[in-house]
């Protein structure tokens, strides 16, 4: 007997589903690495960055910064990012360690084999155009549920 499919149940319900999906796909990727999926996007921007704070990191995943701090705190660590005094005496700077840098590689080596396969026929540009409107409706959203 096939499964039965989820009703319609509207947009919300949808990126529910894609995310539990993203989630599920990007575990058994790095599972190799060691990295989750949330250390896989700390790693990924301070790899794009090159040196970055918490709150940056935090702010760009659309995190608070809180719950940020104990998946860096196992990167840390792990030996994967360093973090030293900012500039200002106050804040902290990540930056990847050599070993930081081999697992970032060793990732998305495998992510990018993972998702050759499931965006084979999708209109990558499309969604990411769709998802970026979608993102902004949100994050507006939720800003203005906190006022």
């Amino acid at each position: 007997m096939r499964p039965r499919r989820p009703p319609e149940l509207g947009l919300l319900f949808d990126l529910l589903r894609a995310n539990e999906s993203l989630g599920s796909m990007l575990r058994v990727a790095l599972a190799p690495t060691g990295l989750t999926p949330t250390g896989y996007a700390v790693t990924s921007l301070v790899h794009a960055l090159g040196t970055t704070t918490p709150s940056e990191v935090a702010a760009m995943i659309g995190a608070k910064p809180s719950t940020l701090s104990a998946h860096l705190a196992k990167l840390v660590g792990d030996g994967v990012l360093s973090r030293t005094p900012g500039a200002d005496g106050r804040s902290v700077d990540l930056r990847l360690t050599d070993e930081g840098r081999r697992v970032q590689a060793e990732a998305v080596r495998s992510v990018r084999q993972v998702w050759r396969s499931v965006s084979r026929d999708l209109d990558v540009e499309q969604a990411r155009a769709v998802l970026a409107e979608v993102i902004e409706a949100l994050e507006a959203g939720a800003a203005s549920t906190r006022s």
